[in-house]
């Protein structure tokens, strides 16, 4: 028999629900509305349902906007990656000889006093000590083995004195029963389990548990980029969302390591959320593969069910018919394997089919030309898109991961910034910042950092072309044509601010958000200046 929901105020028998969280029942108005001012602080605009097929996953309980926030939520636990240089365990940070001080109890290599003290790095520590020797690392400069087991290490420490904060760790997914026999798998027996039995004298937990505890880690932690290099953590309510190759949240993080979820697009009552969890920018067959890989199961959102990525082409080749203007593409991503072997491409114009060796051989002679391009370089961004347009659809993943490389490349490559570039070279910067601005928006509209960058580098390009042109004498040109330039540049700065507003100080897309509030300012100064010189009304 169920349980009798109770009102939050008086705790007699009650009916009615908040309507934004449905979680907290009320037995009246009046008691609702008294309860708001300490209700309001917890209520969330999502509930939580179960599925046989999805299993725990968030229901929209209200219409949400985009921006609006979702969650915001403290790790349960978080440590370094598995593959990692020796990190601070208190703060996350890279050290060096110069930077590290070991802590005075474990001697693991800490970064402060105030680290060292940290209750983060109490169940490493306790561990090491108790084992009776401390810790020695004395290279810096390239990945420690000894970092495999801290995560680990802190959430076995949950299981044995925090319950609380276990019992959330508990209830996450491993997948362990996929997960045994892969190499993966077989590779933690040794670093993380027989090392953490042998190093830290643990034999009181089963190897069964630190296993799972393992699975745990890679099916739910997420990469927290707010230190160098990124640290792994898991959150509770956050690992309820829906993976989705078209999410319709965003995620971000704030200062102190908190997630925040806010919604990337107009979300209905009722819709499910979601966010992404590999690679919005990979290709389908990609994507699909790394997420059986690290969290066992194939996807089968709407945008991997559609060839096209809706009308994009993102992964399409471009038809080797003569004369033939068409691109080809499979039947279907959907098969459960990444595998080209064994699957033809047709032409979505003529049918004309590429063999999967065909296929197979674009695909690898564009990625080894792309790993190969010198960093850094536009001229060979430039030649390889050059050259891969043979091949490739516009939209192609390959070309995409490029020219959103160029896009920020010009203009920061030389000194003096993009008064230097070429005329030709400032076009193809606000063309490619346009095309690449649309496809987010078709194939990822929730990922506001790719947007929002996308969006800063299209401003200061109109901005530049606007006084280019506003001072050359030409036609086209004169305080008019600077004036509506500047209102274009305006609203794509707006539109960048709004897209990384939330994005913390510490990271460079929040650095880029303070760059971009500085630069409005200056456009509404300059916007007046010219107004006054040509009498037009500001928009």
């Amino acid at each position: 028999m169920s349980e009798v929901a109770k009102c939050a105020v008086c705790q007699k028998p009650a009916q009615q629900k908040c309507s934004g969280c449905h979680l907290v029942y009320y037995c009246s108005k009046e008691h609702q509305k008294d309860n708001w001012k300490l209700h309001k602080i917890d209520c969330k605009p999502f509930k939580i349902s179960n599925d046989p097929n999805v299993g725990r996953h968030l229901i929209a309980t209200r219409n949400l906007k985009p921006g609006d926030v979702i969650l915001k939520e403290p790790p349960i636990v978080w440590g370094p990656s598995q593959v990692t240089i020796p990190v601070c365990l208190g703060c996350g940070k890279g050290l060096n000889a110069k930077t590290s001080k070991p802590c005075q109890k474990c001697g693991w290599p800490m970064c402060s006093e105030i680290c060292q003290n940290s209750p983060s790095h109490i169940p490493e520590c306790s561990y090491t000590v108790n084992r009776g020797d401390k810790v020695n690392i004395s290279v810096f400069d390239i990945p420690n083995p000894s970092y495999q087991c801290i995560t680990v290490l802190r959430c076995l420490h949950s299981k044995q004195f925090l319950s609380n904060v276990w019992k959330k760790i508990d209830a996450l997914e491993s997948h362990c029963e996929a997960r045994k026999g892969t190499d993966k798998y077989e590779q933690e027996k040794i670093t993380v389990v027989a090392f953490i039995k042998r190093f830290f004298k643990l034999d009181s937990f089963e190897d069964e548990d630190i296993l799972r505890i393992c699975g745990i880690i890679m099916v739910n932690a997420h990469e927290v980029p707010l230190t160098d290099p990124p640290y792994v953590a898991i959150f509770n309510t956050t690992s309820m969302f829906e993976h989705s190759c078209h999410a319709n949240c965003s995620k971000t993080f704030t200062a102190n390591g908190h997630v925040l979820i806010t919604a990337g697009v107009d979300i209905k009552k009722g819709e499910h959320l979601s966010i992404c969890y590999t690679d919005p920018l990979w290709g389908t067959a990609n994507r699909r593969h790394h997420l059986q890989q690290t969290k066992f199961f194939w996807c089968s959102c709407s945008r991997c069910q559609d060839v096209t990525e809706f009308g994009t082409n993102f992964s399409a080749l471009k038809c080797p018919k003569k004369d033939c203007k068409g691109y080809a593409l499979p039947k279907t991503f959907k098969e459960d394997n990444l595998e080209l072997s064994d699957k033809s491409w047709f032409c979505t114009t003529c049918n004309y089919e590429v063999g999967a060796g065909e296929v197979g051989g674009i695909l690898q002679d564009c990625g080894t030309n792309l790993s190969g391009i010198r960093k850094g370089n536009s001229n060979a961004c430039k030649v390889f898109i050059s050259n891969s347009l043979k091949f490739l659809h516009p939209n192609h993943y390959y070309l995409t991961d490029v020219k959103f490389a160029l896009s920020q490349l010009l203009g920061q490559e030389f000194h003096g910034g993009l008064p230097k570039i070429s005329d030709e070279d400032l076009q193809l910067k606000i063309d490619i910042c346009r095309q690449l601005t649309e496809l987010a928006n078709k194939i990822a509209p929730a990922e506001n950092r790719i947007k929002g960058l996308l969006l800063f580098e299209l401003h200061a390009a109109i901005m530049e072309l606007g006084r280019r042109r506003g001072n050359s004498g030409t036609e086209e040109s004169g305080p008019d044509y600077l004036y509506t330039k500047l209102i274009d540049s305006k609203k794509y700065l707006v539109q960048s601010i709004e897209a990384l507003k939330n994005e913390s100080e510490v990271m460079p897309e929040g650095q880029i958000c303070i760059q971009a509030r500085r630069n409005l300012k200056d456009i509404d100064v300059l916007l007046k200046t010219v107004y006054n010189a040509i009498g037009s009304s500001p928009i």
